[in-house]
């Protein structure tokens, strides 16, 4: 099961509102998908795993996982564009299984 990681810079409110959103948009994918809330610390831990990082903070690209902005659907400017962003990258997750 894919794990998308929700992070914001405390890992607390923000990205509780953006993992709910998330689960929501996921729920109708095909298969199940786990959402997860985390800080960017968590990442940094060896045993921390995710296939997918939402954030509303900067990433190093030296971790290894994709990340998609999370501040379109924190703000409900663009949020369509995080959740076709999350789709491609499940859709690439599931194709490479």
């Amino acid at each position: 099961m894919p794990t998308i990681a929700i992070v914001c810079g405390a890992g607390v409110a923000t990205s509780a509102v953006i993992a709910e959103r998330v689960r929501e948009h996921v729920q109708d994918r095909p298969g199940p998908v786990r959402v997860v809330q985390a800080t960017v610390m968590d990442l940094l831990s060896p045993d921390f795993r995710a296939d997918l990082v939402v954030s509303t903070v900067s990433i190093p690209p030296a971790l290894g996982i994709p990340v998609v902005s999370g501040m379109p659907v924190l703000l409900h400017t663009t949020p369509g564009v995080t959740y076709d962003d999350i789709d491609r990258l499940l859709d690439q997750l599931e194709n490479a299984q």
